[in-house]
Order: C-alpha cells, then structure tokens, then sequence
C-alpha cells in the first residue's frame, strides 16, 4: 500500500504547512493586539490542521485511484480544492478571513509542489520544504511568547506584603463584559435575562444612570484600573498599552496588604496591555479562550470545540480557589470578567443561545457570523433578517453572563464570605445592535447604547439594600469606592471620587461623568456612513449634567441631547438649543482644564502628559510606588 503511505505523509505535510502559514498570520495578531494564546493551544491547532491534511489526502488519493486519474499533481489539486472547502464551509465572509481561506491551502500545495520537484531531480533534498515547514511551526508556536516577553515592560520586584487592616473586607470586582443597560430586567428590559444582577441590586446599591468612560475593553478596563479617563491614561488603541504613570487599584490593595489574583478570559486584561499590573496570581483562561482561527471554527462545525468564550472556565477557577482558601488568609482583592456576551454572539452553551429564539443552531451561527463579518469589513448584512435573532443571541449572552455570576456568588455564599465581601458588577461597555442603521458592535461611538451600563455595589456593613441611585455617575468611580468602602486612603491621581457619597445622598465627589471615544482608524472619508458620530478618524467626547448630554467631535457637532425625553437619542437638539450647548461646553472645557485632559484636537499628536514630581513623591510616601 505504498500509495497510502504516499498520501499519509502528503496529506501530513500539507497540514503541517498550512499551520505554519497560520501560525504565522496569527502572529501578525499578537503583534498588533498584544496578546497571544499559549504554546500547548497553538500545538493543538497544529496537530489539529495536520490531522484534517491527512484525512483530506487519503481520501483525495480514494477517490482520484477510484476515477484512475491518480497523479501527483491531480492528488495535489484536489487537495487543495478540498482544503479550501473546509475554509468555505468554516468562513467569515470578511477581506482578511478570505485571504487567510486563500493563502493556506495555496501556500501549503506550492510546499508540497516543491517536494514533488525536488523528487523528480534530486530525491535526496525532497526532505529539505517538509523539514522548512517544521521548523517554521515550531518558531511560530514560541514566537508570541517571545514576542510578548521582549516588548512587555518589566514589572517592578514584588515586595513582601505588609500588614492589611484589621477586619479588612474581601474585594471582589466582576465586569460583565459588553452588556448594556437597557438589556437587563432591573433596567426595564422585558426579557429575564439578570436574575442574579437584580437580585444582587436589591441587596445593595444599584444605580440607575451610570456611565462607562470608555467604548470598548482595553480603554475602560485601564480607566477602570485607574481612576483616570481615557485620554489622560493614554492606553486607547490597539498598540498602546497601560504604561506605569499611575498606580493601579490592584497595586494600591497590593500596597494596604491584599493579596490580588485576576480570572479572565478576556485577552485584553493580560500582561501585554499592562492591565495586569499588580495582580500577584493570574489565571490567564484568555491563553486559551475565544478566538476566531480556522481550527477553533472547524472545531466547532463539528461541535468538538467548547461552547462558550471561556466564562465556564473562568467562574469554575474561582469557585475552586474560594474553596481552597483558608479562613484566616489575608483579605483578597478579585477581579473577574466574563466575555459571553460578546461578538461573536452564538459562542454559547446550546441552550442559552436558544433560549429567545426558535431558529435552529445552524442559522444562529450563519447570522452572528454574518454579523461579525460586517464588522470586519465585510458585506453588509440585511437588518430586517439579522436584528431579531442576532438580539435574541445577545441576550442569551447576557443570560448566560448572569449565571456566570451566579456561580460567583454561590461560591463567596457557600463560604461564608458573601456579606463580608465588597462585591461591585458592572459592565465596561454596551453594545449596538443593528439600533444605528446597519452597525453592529461598540467602539464607533457614545451613543447611550454603549455607554450605559449596569452597576451595583453590595457590601452590607456600608451600603443599605434597596439602595436606588437615579443621578447620573461614572464608573470611573468605581476605584475610589471600593477604597471608601474598604476605608482606605485614595492615592491623589483620582480623577473622580467614591460613589458611596452618592448612594448617601451627596454626590459632588462623584462628579464629573464624561466619555471618550478615540478612533480607532485614520480619517477617510469614503469609508464614512450617514451617522455623524461614527465617522472615521472622529474622537469624541461626551459629558452628562443632568438629563442632558453634549458630546463634542473632532469632525463636527457638536450634538446635544436632552436624555429625559429623548433616550434613544433620536433628536439632535444642538441647533435649537444653542444656548443649552453654551453653557454644557463651557462646563465641559472647566471640567477639561481641571483634570489635564487634552483637547480633542491633540489626542494623538504626541504622548500623554506625565505625573508631576509632586504628585509622584507623595504616590512614593504613600506606598503605592517604590521609592
């Protein structure tokens, strides 16, 4: 059977080079994302491609030996036509995922084209593409590692811990990644998709009107972490990471005793994008959640992959590590994200993507993937086909993001920890869906789609259950809370204080609430649609007083709202109001100046403005950088 051992190692090599060639565009990735899966994952998509190139081999060669026509180089057109079905079958119709389709079966057959020549003039160098193809694998499967640990900065030697605060609490800080407000039941939202959240804000603080800073992951999670807004961390685009300017909430816990551990599958909140500084334990599930390779989508067209983004992984971690931790250990400071509901929005467990829909599994994915595929640059979708189930797929995210959380606080109450926990849920952004002509996603703009989110905060000790906070806050807030809960000093490079004052009554410290959109993609007008917020190129800024809010642009506007009467914010009001847009811009530009934001005009032209000395010797004195 010399023709099946030729078709095995045919097939085989085939595999191995088209991996490399996927490797290697991945890297491509990591060097623009900064993150990168683990050695052994990519190992198993290696191993995964070589093994579909020796199916797809065998059966090429079956089949040309069956129609007598088997030759090397028919064996290797089919072979790669076969390829490239798989591709077709497991695709996004999207410009780089269709090249990708391309280049892989394309590079692998000119690989083996190669052997077949070098067999037919020189038999002993025919080794030498398969041998190339190994190694190039093999460099690629550690060149993320290398990659990242290169360009990361050094984080600074960990001191031992000092003494925490007698009776210190417990932190437990939980993003429920992308989900927006008005898709929860305590929101008014029609559909029971948070029964925990709700549950939880009746126990403790809920608010009503809170604001994310920022549109998307990388720049909320570092405000989040830092208590400053976006264009004053500077961390807004894909390739620029956090730097070390201002202590994060982990490393002032850190400083005040807390032991600080991070469970996330989210591939932002990693080492590479400087988000992960000070957190001492790590469980880095996003080494080996969600991505959108070729493997990990063939994987699932043949229900072999795992069903959701890495939430399970994720709240099982944490569960484990609540139930090994002793009584008397020190207070811990947790910070846990959950990605599920998330482009894209199938990857669920079966019956959470079918929980507000009829439409079978296949046609679920065919429409997220159509919908993700616009997105990136793809086809437009057709909003009358895709808007009722693709927000019937998000909500099953947020369902199941509900019951991730569930297992959180089963966890911290079957410990006995739960009401001696600061616990505070929020969301780092929202999501549109399909609400601004055909976009689909968040990073575009400030519309209220994206930037109202959910948030509670639940600590018995402090905060009274059935606590309703209706004026509008920013979640930026969220780190001076916790150290106000947790009666810790705040460092001085706050940019807005606790929002317990708020719940309290008071409010001023909480103040101001702004968002920041910087664009994600150099100016070009053709590219632009009809909306004048989600123009390329467009920073945005928007501020909230009252019911109202004014956002300013780099590319016009400026457009006001009044959120009372207009929530959806279908009415631009700035040209009969523009008295009402002189005054919020004339508090916009006070609020500006006191906290050292740039103009929206500068933001990018250079970098970020640094700590004073002041400010850094008194960060010094405090402990919360070494001296």
């Amino acid at each position: 059977m010399t023709w099946i051992r030729r078709a095995l190692a045919v097939g085989a090599g085939f595999g191995l080079a088209a991996a490399a060639i996927d490797l290697w565009l991945a890297f491509f990735g990591v060097m623009a994302l900064r993150t990168g899966r683990s050695p052994v994952t990519l190992a198993g998509n290696l191993l995964l491609s070589i093994a579909l190139g020796t199916v797809l081999s065998l059966l090429c060669a079956i089949a040309l030996r069956a129609l007598r026509r088997a030759t090397p180089i028919l064996h290797l057109v089919c072979l790669c036509a076969s390829w490239f079905l798989v591709e077709r079958w497991v695709w996004i119709d999207a410009p780089l995922f269709v090249l990708g389709a391309l280049v892989r079966p394309l590079g692998a057959g000119m690989l083996v084209l190669s052997v077949l020549a070098l067999e037919r003039f020189a038999r002993r160098f025919a080794l030498l593409p398969w041998v190339f193809a190994g190694v190039a694998a093999i460099a690629a499967l550690v060149a993320p590692t290398l990659y990242l640990a290169a360009t990361t900065p050094a984080s600074a030697p960990r001191a031992d811990l000092p003494p925490a605060r007698e009776g210190a609490p417990d932190v437990v800080l939980v993003v429920l990644d992308t989900v927006r407000a008005d898709h929860m039941a305590s929101y008014g939202y029609p559909r029971d998709t948070s029964p925990t959240f709700d549950a939880l804000a009746r126990e403790g603080a809920w608010f009503a009107d809170a604001t994310a800073p920022a549109t998307w992951s990388l720049p909320s999670h570092a405000s989040l972490f830092t208590g400053r807004y976006p264009s004053s961390h500077g961390a807004t685009q894909s390739l620029s990471a956090l730097d070390n300017r201002y202590p994060t909430l982990a490393e002032v816990l850190a400083a005040r005793g807390y032991e600080t551990f991070c469970f996330t599958a989210n591939p932002w909140i990693s080492d590479g994008m400087g988000l992960t500084r000070g957190f001492a334990v790590q469980n880095q599930s996003w080494k080996t959640g969600h991505r959108d390779s070729f493997t990990g989508r063939l994987l699932e067209r043949l229900a072999l992959g795992p069903e959701d983004k890495g939430g399970a992984r994720v709240a099982d971690a944490f569960a484990a590590w609540r139930s090994a931790r002793a009584a008397d250990a020190r207070p811990a400071f947790v910070f846990l994200n959950f990605l599920e509901a998330h482009v894209l929005y199938h990857k669920l467990p079966r019956e959470y993507a079918s929980r507000f829909t009829d439409l079978p599994k296949a046609e679920l994915r065919r429409i997220s993937r159509d919908v993700y595929g616009q997105l990136v640059g793809g086809p437009r979708v057709d909003l009358n086909s895709v808007t009722t189930p693709t927000r019937a797929l998000y909500d099953g995210g947020v369902a199941y993001t509900d019951e991730l959380l569930r297992r959180v606080v089963d966890a911290l109450r079957k410990s006995g920890t739960l009401d001696r926990t600061i616990l505070v849920v929020l969301a780092d952004h929202g999501e549109i869906l399909g609400e601004r002509g055909h976009y689909f996603g968040h990073a575009a703009s400030v519309y209220q789609l994206v930037v109202h989110v959910p948030l509670l905060v639940r600590y018995p000790p402090r905060v009274a259950p059935g606590t309703r906070v209706d004026r509008p806050v920013s979640t930026l807030g969220v780190f001076a809370t916790i150290l106000d809960l947790a009666e810790l000093e705040p460092p001085p490079t706050l940019q807005v204080g606790s929002l317990a004052r708020t719940a309290d009554g008071g409010g001023a410290a909480s103040a101001p609430v702004l968002s920041e959109g910087v664009a994600l993609q150099p100016e070009n007008p053709k590219s632009d649609g009809d909306d004048p917020q989600m123009l390329s190129g467009q920073h945005l800024r928007a501020y909230r007083s009252g019911s109202w809010k004014l956002v300013e642009t780099n590319r016009g506007g400026p457009f006001l709202y009044d959120l009372a009467r207009d929530p959806t914010e279908a009415r631009d009001l700035a040209p009969q109001r523009p008295e009402e847009v002189a005054r919020l811009a004339t508090e916009l530009e006070a609020v500006r100046v006191r906290l050292a934001l740039p103009r929206l005009s500068e933001i990018g032209a250079g970098p970020a403005a640094a700590v004073d000395e002041a400010t850094l010797q008194r960060l010094r004195e405090l402990g919360y950088l070494p001296q």
